[in-house]
């Protein structure tokens, strides 16, 4: 059987970014994600944790595509929730003590014999929103798909990464100036990923 060229394993690159709260609401940061996601291609799963119930205070599945991840080619998405759910905001309106957001995004890419793979859990972004203290969020990269030269860097994986690389990009940046972000960092990054994206974000 043939060794994948690529990896996908969570938080293999992480952004962090400090948000100016008084700027935003967590609802308008719900509205933000939603957006950067239908560039990216969808969002999946959302989780949410309130201080007075803890972890999976509520979560919601969809946009399920009916294919394995990574594995089956895919001819086209499937999505039919592109914005938040009337039970989302709800929730998020009647429980004032929202403390994280997890969405998990998913999209397409190109795999090393040309087919189009579904990249399920691609990218998840954690928004911590604690009431008493500053709001950030992680952007966690969880595929290097997008960049795959970690075990090799050659035509096959230069034509992938020349394929993948600009919807991450996109992403991430998208990231960086639509929510409001005062500074960030790289957390343990790829540095063949950083070097290969050159983020235009300051």
């Amino acid at each position: 059987m043939a060794i994948r060229v690529w990896r996908y394993n969570y938080g293999l690159g992480t952004i962090y970014a400090e948000l100016d709260k008084s700027k935003t609401s967590i609802m308008d940061l719900i509205q933000k994600v939603f957006s950067v996601a239908e560039d990216f291609g969808y969002i999946n799963r959302v989780e949410v944790t309130t201080e007075s119930i803890g972890d999976d205070a509520f979560v919601e599945t969809y946009n399920l595509q009916g294919v394995e991840p990574f594995e089956q080619p895919i001819e086209k998405l499937n999505i039919t929730t592109k914005t938040p759910t009337k039970e989302l905001i709800a929730f998020v309106e009647k429980n004032h003590d929202v403390s994280r957001l997890y969405f998990s995004l998913c999209t397409t890419g190109i795999n090393e014999y040309g087919n189009t793979v579904l990249l399920g859990r691609a990218v998840q972004l954690v928004l911590f929103l604690e009431p008493d203290e500053e709001w950030w969020i992680n952007i966690h990269i969880n595929t290097d798909i997008f960049v795959p030269f970690f075990w090799e860097k050659n035509d096959c994986t230069e034509a992938m990464a020349q394929k993948n690389a600009p919807i991450l990009k996109q992403l991430l940046e998208n990231c960086l100036t639509r929510f409001p972000v005062t500074e960030w960092e790289w957390l343990d990054p790829l540095p063949y990923m950083e070097e290969y994206l050159k983020l235009s974000v300051k």
